[in-house]
């Protein structure tokens, strides 16, 4: 219906409403990705529920936007163009079904769905491999897939069996962030349970609530110091050009059961206690979370192919959602976001330190540059780095011989708690959540770009990513040691 190939550009529409991306949503990053979410739900849901439902909310005030259209404007920045009126030529959102009579498991490619793991982490599968489910019919590949045809910002594509659903979303990261689609799913879920007096629209759907981000920072970033110049981006690129542009990659989710991230965050907080004791700093307690951990352990696993006693510098980019930092200022308290929110906290260790110290150490690293890097003022910097990017890159730090890891926590989003029961197809009375989530990103795969994708029921947490072709056998060696 909407076309991946290339035309030779959309007719603009007049009547249309158009709306200039704020800062974050026109990022370089956000600009370049499109997200394909798979859900899976242990029951069978109605299809027509989903999608009516779905269309209803994005008719209402405030979510108009993810219907809008993905235009480049005579300055090469993004737009979104929202029509007058959805109609059945020009839909408010994109969506196919596909139904399949038997159960999941008796599917070739339903059936390689993981399950969690039970006593140690593991990889359970290449989530690039379950593309058939999550591959609809014209389903977007690319940026310019939106921006040279009529196609609405979300699409829903609906897979039916016999006992379960799987629901795929595919959207442009410049919609929204892990956080805006939380909101659009809890606004979905009142739509779809018949509660839509409850749905209010979002903070800045008709404003740029980020217009002055970054525009007057009161102090400098604390890494301003190490900021890469152009000359080091240069020497970065050279030294890792193999990596970044032609070695392949290997995609991976890997399950960590909730009860060994207890074990490691409690051994982590033992060796924190014990680093204070040594400092003379007895009535200090130590505190780091179970994300800190988490992050710290993998990141043992991301660099073991570099030498124990290497000393080069490892940077850490660990996204991080400032909406928090911005209440009550750019977003008031309570409200919600439906757009781009954020930033990166950076941390910069040596390789030796992360294979050398101890577990609680690293992880105690992550909570520094959190609270240090996590105030109002430091977000600010954060944003006036940011404006002085010409093509809206992240600020790096470092220097050339930098070793680059990404992380991205989607679990303070809670989408293992999005609750679809009220499109069961026999109705019930309990929640019905995902068993299972993953988010493929598409057209470029990061070199060690890792995504935390969140807690599931059962306490597992579900983290996957993209590594050089060959790391993830060494980082699966170390995970089964």
């Amino acid at each position: 219906m909407f076309g991946n190939k290339k035309q030779a550009g959309p007719v603009l529409v007049p009547t249309d409403t158009v709306q200039p991306l704020n800062i974050l949503d026109g990022s370089l990053i956000n600009k370049t990705f499109v997200m394909n979410s798979l859900y899976v739900f242990d029951d069978v849901l109605d299809p027509e529920k989903l999608r009516s439902s779905l269309e209803r909310l994005v008719h209402r005030e405030g979510y108009r936007k993810l219907g809008a259209r993905l235009r480049k404007n005579s300055q090469g920045g993004f737009e979104h163009h929202i029509p007058a009126t959805f109609s059945a030529e020009r839909p408010a959102i994109a969506y196919t079904h596909e139904k399949h009579d038997a159960a999941c498991a008796d599917h070739p490619i339903g059936s390689q769905l993981p399950q969690p793991t039970q006593d140690r982490p593991s990889l359970v599968c290449n989530p690039a491999e379950l593309a058939a489910l999550f591959r609809g019919a014209d389903g977007p590949l690319k940026m310019d897939d939106y921006l040279s045809s009529d196609r609405p910002q979300v699409s829903l594509h609906v897979v039916s069996f016999a006992d379960k659903t799987v629901v795929v979303l595919y959207w442009p990261h410049s919609v929204f962030d892990a956080m805006g689609m939380k909101v659009m799913f809890d606004a979905w879920t009142l739509v779809l349970q018949g509660r839509e007096a409850e749905v209010r629209p979002p903070h800045g759907w008709d404003h740029d609530a980020l217009a002055e981000f970054g525009a007057a920072p009161k102090e400098p970033h604390v890494l301003a110091a190490k900021l890469m110049t152009p000359g080091k981006l240069v020497m970065y690129g050279l030294k890792n050009v193999l990596d970044l542009a032609w070695r392949s990659k290997e995609n991976r989710m890997a399950c960590i059961p909730g009860a060994f991230l207890e074990k490691l965050r409690a051994q982590a907080l033992e060796e924190l206690a014990a680093e204070a004791a040594e400092e003379g700093k007895e009535g200090e307690k130590p505190w780091v979370s179970e994300g800190d951990v988490l992050a710290a352990w993998w990141l043992r696993l991301a660099v073991s192919h570099i030498p124990r006693d290497s000393t080069r510098n490892v940077v850490v980019q660990n996204a991080f959602s400032m909406r928090s930092a911005m209440e009550g200022d750019l977003i008031p308290k309570g409200s919600k976001y439906l757009a781009n929110c954020v930033g990166f906290i950076n941390v910069l260790l040596p390789a030796k330190d992360i294979h050398q110290k101890s577990l609680g150490y690293v992880a105690s690293q992550f909570r520094r540059a959190i609270v240090e890097q996590g105030t109002r003022e430091q977000v600010e910097a954060y944003g006036g780095l940011l404006r002085q990017s010409k093509m809206g890159a992240p600020p790096f730090f470092g220097d050339g011989s930098n070793h680059l890891v990404s992380f991205s926590n989607w679990t303070k989003a809670g989408l293992f708690n999005v609750d679809l029961a009220a499109a069961a197809v026999t109705p019930r009375d309990t929640p019905c959540t995902p068993s299972y989530i993953q988010s493929v990103e598409l057209p470029y795969e990061f070199t060690e770009g890792f995504q935390i994708v969140g807690r599931d029921a059962r306490g597992n947490y579900w983290f996957c990513g993209n590594r050089v072709k060959g790391n993830w056998g060494k980082a699966e060696a170390m995970m089964m040691a």
